[in-house]
């Protein structure tokens, strides 16, 4: 079975991380901002496409960065980060994954996560979300730290399968 890069929030609203890999998400306090969030992680992370019956989802590997540690850190299956050293954890991670994949990935032009398996296993897209990254910036003794991952993340992690949504910075 082929995976789709489309996720499917309603009616009218279609997410293709593939065509458009990032997202803004805004509006005033009490808009449904982090339910759209929360709706979009869980259409990525889907086995099931709504879109069409003979595609699986994204099934991408979704982490979540939540700054204030309220909203999206109550996702717990997903072990948000909400500290400044968590939040740089998981982005060192991901750009290690970054590089990794990269290293599997040469020369293949067009390919996504998808296409590629690695020790017998497939190999999945990734979805981070960061809410409130501007507390996270505040701590000075990671800051730098978080800027770099973040920044090499944003440059270059959609050819290695890996989408960044930054929210709230």
């Amino acid at each position: 079975m082929k995976t789709t890069s489309k996720v499917l929030l309603a009616p009218d609203c279609i997410v293709d991380w593939k065509a458009s890999p990032h997202m803004l998400i805004s509006g005033v306090t009490g808009s449904t901002k982090t339910n759209t969030i929360e709706d979009v992680l869980l259409s990525t992370m889907s086995a099931k496409s709504r879109l069409n019956a003979q595609e699986l989802g994204m099934c991408a590997k979704a982490y979540v960065i939540d700054g204030k540690g309220s909203d999206l850190a109550s996702l717990k299956a997903l072990h948000p980060a909400v500290t400044p050293n968590q939040a740089a954890r998981t982005l060192r991670i991901l750009t290690k994954d970054m590089h990794i994949r990269y290293e599997h990935f040469s020369g293949d032009f067009g390919k996504t996560a998808g296409d590629y398996s690695v020790n017998g296993k497939n190999v999945r897209d990734v979805v981070l979300i960061i809410d409130e990254l501007a507390v996270l910036l505040n701590d000075p003794k990671l800051r730098s730290e978080i800027l770099r991952y973040l920044f090499d993340l944003l440059v270059a992690a959609r050819q290695a399968s890996i989408y960044v949504s930054p929210l709230g910075a």
